[in-house]
């Protein structure tokens, strides 16, 4: 099956397991998949990968970039029956 990515824009504080974010913005390099999220005592949220080379830091309320997927019907050559 194929997919369509989207890329939106949400708050650190709405980071969940299983995200793909970048803090960068819509780049192409600089995604994590997101494995777990640590919240300091200072109120900034670390954000971890599973393998613990990726990581970052971030406020809840600074923006990040989430891929969004949606799975596509049908092969884009072909016509869709009407």
């Amino acid at each position: 099956m194929r997919s369509q990515i989207s890329i939106v824009q949400i708050r650190a504080s709405e980071i969940q397991p299983g995200d793909v974010v970048n803090r960068r913005g819509p780049e192409r390099t600089g995604w994590v998949e997101v494995d777990r999220t640590e919240h300091l005592p200072d109120g900034t949220l670390v954000v971890h990968d599973k393998y613990q080379r990726e990581s970052f830091t971030a406020v809840g309320y600074d923006l990040v970039w989430l891929q969004t997927v949606v799975a596509l019907r049908a092969n884009s050559h072909l016509v869709l029956p009407g």
